[in-house]
């Protein structure tokens, strides 16, 4: 089939180092024709990544008026996305826009009348949907290998110093918009659960700030239940002396340990099976997902519901979390 033309609004780590290395993997299927960044040397440094010529705009609403360009993939501070997005669409471009959705809750809302406006593919770029582990893990539960599933405990603890390139971002550092690095990392966690067990029904949360330095928050403990299961969330950036991403998923037959891209099913009186997931981040997937939508006519998986559904999770978490209630979702 033919190459979708692509253009890239936002020419930072997001487009660098995560959708670029998909994105060569798959030149068969596209063709990054246009860059645009409001300074000049990020957009020229991706350029001579591509392997230099791609022409530079430093302006968006230009690029937006290139007639070659199919389909856009906006990698921008999140709190540009409402905007850029819509614009975007009103050129009649197709939309693969970053994680988390919106800014806010309110502009994420609003996005959801764009597919019956604009009448184009759009599809917010949330790689857990495609991860390799988390949909190994849900073939397992729907296979019954752990029985029934009762409970899930995820804990994530890592340690962000002020001078990751990660935690030096303005936005991040001066608080532009709600949760910092909860919203910005805990959508692809909330994303997964989703994935996993269906609609998060309520959160009950507590937040604090060790390092004011890297965002406030940055700790978070989240109690949540779905129709089927009460879980705990934790997403800690500030601990020190430990790493771990670890999430146990509790059945009334086994349990399912899964540690990065290793997963492990545990069963009394049974040795462990364990499986390599061979989790290449899902950026590839994303990418084809999105592909087969613009030129198949596929309906994509990571669409703009399912991204205002995970940013309110956290919404309403770090809603809980200031007022102390829990907080039921509709």
């Amino acid at each position: 089939m033919e190459k979708i033309k692509l253009g890239i609004i936002g020419c930072g780590l997001a487009a660098k180092e995560l959708h670029l290395p998909a994105l060569m993997n798959l030149k068969d299927k596209f063709e990054i024709i246009a860059l645009c960044n409001h300074t000049e040397p990020k957009a020229k440094e991706l350029s001579d990544m591509l392997g230099g010529g791609i022409p530079i705009y430093l302006d968006y609403k230009k690029i937006l008026n290139n007639k070659d360009i199919e389909a856009v993939d906006i990698a921008l501070p999140i709190h540009l996305n409402y905007r850029v997005t819509k614009n975007t669409l009103a050129k009649g471009k197709n939309v693969i826009v970053e994680k988390p959705i919106a800014g806010n809750l309110s502009e994420a809302k609003k996005m959801l009348n764009f597919p019956l406006k604009y009448g184009k593919v759009m599809m917010v770029a949330e790689n857990f949907r495609y991860r390799a582990v988390f949909n190994k893990v849900k073939n397992i539960i729907e296979n019954d290998t752990i029985g029934k599933p009762y409970s899930a405990v995820w804990n994530i603890y890592f340690n962000i110093p002020v001078e990751s390139k990660y935690a030096a971002t303005e936005w991040r550092q001066h608080h532009q918009y709600p949760g910092g690095f909860m919203t910005d990392a805990g959508v692809h966690n909330i994303a997964a659960l989703r994935l996993l067990f269906g609609e998060i029904l309520s959160v009950n949360a507590f937040t604090t700030s060790i390092n004011p330095a890297i965002g406030i928050p940055d700790t978070m403990s989240l109690q949540f239940n779905t129709k089927n299961i009460f879980g705990v969330y934790n997403l800690f950036f500030s601990v020190n002396g430990l790493w771990e991403n670890k999430l146990l998923i509790f059945g009334d037959q086994g349990t399912i340990e899964v540690n990065e891209n290793n997963i492990r099913i545990k069963r009394v009186d049974k040795d462990d099976e364990v499986i390599d997931a061979n989790d290449d981040s899902g950026y590839y997937l994303e990418f084809t997902d999105f592909y087969n939508a613009v030129r198949k006519g596929n309906k994509v998986i990571s669409n703009f519901y399912e991204g205002y559904k995970d940013l309110e999770v956290i919404m309403s978490a770090l809603k809980s979390a200031n007022n102390g209630k829990k907080i039921l979702l509709r």
